[in-house]
């Protein structure tokens, strides 16, 4: 498709701008070069060093084999799976479902960096995300009920004492952010209106709750001792309070409602606090209560989290497993306890995860027993005692069975083979079955047998769910489907465009766009690097960059992207070449000159020093120059390489930013057309020859496409017009010179995208 994108390129650059605005550029470049890939990721993912990279779990979605690699040298990120990476900024924005503003300021907090910026104006004001607003609500909420627990006589007399005689150190009380709410009907809330904070914002985080009988507002968690709980990156999206009276009309607990920032069952509370330690002793502890947590980290068990008042689920699972791959369970230790946490155990043993059980002494939880010990008595007493869970629910339940009576037998034993259904792999599997064969003296045969039933069961529930699933999606997209036939105009948007931008023949994009991808991709890895001298219109010989060949051929074709974030990346990096790159590489080729020459001074003395003759020492000198000429070319494009990259995947835009951070880890496969005996060269060296193709690789297909098109159209002419067929018979031998002219320069395909 051929048309004009100016007016959707000075869009995007007035909108970049509006949006850089807000913060000085300066802080943005500085926040672009602090921020480590491996840093940024390694807080929300436990990663290994695999090669020259790291790899861990995928945080965007469920997977058990990890395909989430992170790539330092170029700070980026990527899922071979789902797709989903890119530069910290990215991570950040899509892991925290933050804007790219928001991202920027997250690593600037991350990195204390100073944010220099502007006031925003009303309309600005008007325009922040939800999001960001209902978490300034909570980070206020959370302010006045610290102060409320410190600074006021109710919070003193009452609170204070009140966590006191839990136990809780200031030091803990600090840490978990606790507070107090007043016993008051509206304390908070006449307190955030004189913040100019609105009520329905108030209403929507929960911290307000509208009266049904007048409609007026009151304050949630009023009397109560607040819990904040904060998401892995620290924010507080949601709170937990608990009462202090005994009066059991009274909930013990109330916690914060669903909303756009705080989902239950994504939230384990305590883990912004326990991530370090979960990651450093590659375990995590899960308990029941807010103060069970704070009493473990006060003991020294700092890798405690708990499920925010909800049964575990597959979310706060896949979260876990991020950090680690094994998990202690400090839950009720009956056989009640454990039928109550069956569906967790399942979904436990189903990601994979080594789950063991703690059973704590009589009477206790894991508040008390931490508190009423040493914190090394604490730790030897789970690393001692901590069980594996089948063999301790084999245990457990087996000892409520009364003897003598088969069929509760035969339904404990069920219980216990459907968790092993749910664990995938076969050798760990085995081990179970054999466990449960010796703790039940069943033979192995039978319980394989049923063991196989429930597997089954399993999958074919997996299956119908999925296909269920996949009803609803398809019931949800009906109405978005557009009609067949429907018109597009020449910008793909369904806007009218002038006659002049009007596409000479209508192209179909998706067959054009691998040849434009294959383009983009050449752009995103080298687009900064030389490649060889090119004459300007005017007849001036200079210097070319890849990114030059590429803008200067389709230029004078007069060709322009149809895919729009391809059209999008190749506007962005036309002004990266010709913005701030040039100068900044003139500052940067002087200090790799000045390095170059220091290295070479040195090189000489010690050449002159070990040379034996006048000859030796004039062999030894050339191949010095050379060596350093050597590191200076792969130092200038190294700086070349990573600058355009860099830029692309800290983009502003969104587009720009997935498509390069795709590109730059997606995987090809080179032909051997260049290889030189058992040698192949880099795809690097061959720029100069690749490049060029790939423009004619694009013009080929698109003149395939036109021949296809006209030759269409002849098909339907009325058998009398022949006017109109020697017109387009005219036209398809043009094209077909020019085809059998590209085929000739083409030969044999030299790069292939792997499926």
């Amino acid at each position: 498709m051929f048309y004009s994108t100016s007016g959707f390129i000075s869009h995007l650059k007035n909108v970049i701008l509006h949006i850089m605005g807000r913060i000085d550029q300066e802080t943005v470049q500085r926040i672009l070069d602090t921020a480590d890939i491996v840093e940024v990721v390694s807080d929300f993912v436990k990663l290994r060093r695999s090669g020259a990279n790291y790899k861990g779990l995928c945080p965007f979605h469920n997977e058990r084999t990890p395909s989430f690699s992170v790539n330092k040298a170029r700070n980026i990120c990527k899922c071979f799976s789902c797709g989903k990476g890119g530069s910290p900024v990215n991570f950040i924005m899509e892991h925290e479902q933050m804007s790219y503003q928001e991202a920027l300021r997250y690593l600037a907090r991350k990195y204390n960096i100073e944010i220099k910026e502007r006031e925003l104006n009303d309309e600005e004001r008007l325009q922040q995300s939800r999001r960001e607003a209902l978490l300034a609500v909570n980070a206020f909420a959370l302010d006045h009920f610290k102060h409320n627990l410190r600074e006021t006589s109710e919070g003193q007399n009452v609170a204070i004492a009140y966590l006191r005689h839990r136990g809780m150190s200031d030091t803990m009380i600090e840490r978990f952010h606790l507070g107090y709410a007043i016993d008051k009907g509206s304390d908070l809330l006449e307190a955030a209106r004189r913040s100019g904070f609105a009520d329905d914002n108030m209403v929507a985080t929960g911290l307000e709750v509208r009266s049904d009988r007048d409609g007026s507002l009151y304050d949630r968690y009023r009397g109560r001792i607040i819990f904040p709980i904060h998401s892995l990156s620290g924010r507080v999206v949601g709170f937990g309070g608990r009462t202090m009276r005994s009066d059991k009309n009274i909930a013990k607990y109330v916690n914060s409602p669903e909303s756009d920032i705080y989902h239950k069952k994504s939230e384990l509370y305590g883990l912004y606090q326990a991530r370090a330690a979960i990651g450093r002793r590659d375990k995590c502890i899960m308990v029941e209560g807010y103060f069970d947590v704070i009493s473990m980290h006060q003991a020294g068990v700092e890798n405690v989290v708990a499920s925010s008042g909800t049964s575990l689920t597959e979310e706060q699972i896949r979260i876990i497993h991020r950090f680690t791959e094994n998990v202690t369970l400090i839950y009720d230790a009956d056989a009640a306890g454990i039928h109550a946490s069956l569906r967790g155990i399942n979904l436990l043993l189903a990601e994979k995860m080594n789950v063991k059980v703690l059973a704590l002494p009589a009477g206790e939880d894991p508040d008390s027993f931490a508190q009423s010990r040493p914190a090394s008595e604490v730790e030897r007493y789970i690393s001692e005692n901590e069980t594996d869970i089948i063999a301790f629910m084999t245990d457990k339940l087996m000892a409520g069975v009364p003897s003598g009576d088969p069929t509760a037998k035969a339904k404990v034993i069920n219980e216990i083979l459907k968790s092993v259904a749910w664990v995938d792999e076969p050798v760990k599997r085995q081990e179970y079955i054999s466990q449960c064969s010796r703790m039940l003296g069943i033979s192995e045969d039978v319980l394989v047998r049923q063991l196989n039933i429930f597997i089954t069961r399993r999958y074919e529930e997996a299956e119908k769910e999925a296909r269920r699933e996949e009803a609803r999606r398809s019931l949800n997209q009906g109405t978005d489907t557009p009609e067949a036939g429907t018109d597009t105009t020449a910008d793909g948007t369904g806007n009218s465009s002038d006659s002049n931008d009007a596409p000479l023949l209508s192209l179909d994009n998706n067959t054009l766009k691998p040849y434009e991808e294959m383009l983009v991709r050449y752009v995103v890895r080298y687009g900064l690097l030389y490649v060889f001298d090119m004459a300007t219109p005017e007849g001036e010989i200079v210097p070319a960059t890849v990114y030059d060949i590429i803008h200067n051929e389709l230029s004078a074709d007069n060709y322009t992207f149809t895919h729009q974030p391809f059209a999008s990346l190749m506007s962005a990096f036309d002004t990266i070449r010709h913005g701030s790159w040039p100068e900044d590489r003139r500052a940067k080729e002087a200090l790799i000159e000045a390095e170059c020459a220091r290295k070479m001074e040195e090189m000489r003395e010690g050449v002159r020093s070990r040379g034996s003759s006048l000859q030796d020492i004039e062999k030894q000198e050339k191949l010095a120059e050379r060596e350093i000429e050597a590191y200076r070319k792969a130092a200038i494009d190294e700086f070349d390489m990573l600058y355009g990259q860099t830029k692309l995947v800290n983009s502003a835009d969104n587009d720009v930013r997935d498509t390069a951070s795709s590109l730059l880890v997606e995987r090809y496969t080179l032909s051997r057309i260049y290889a030189k005996g058992t040698h192949l060269e880099s795809e690097q060296e061959q720029l100069a020859t690749l490049v060029p193709r790939a423009v004619n690789e694009l013009r080929s297909a698109i003149v395939s496409e036109m021949i296809k098109e006209l030759t269409g159209k002849l098909l339907k002419l009325a058998p009398d017009d022949a006017t109109s067929a020697a017109d387009i018979m005219e036209k398809l031998a043009g094209w077909k010179e020019y085809q059998k002219q590209l085929g000739k320069i083409l030969g044999e395909r030299i790069i292939l995208p792997r499926e």
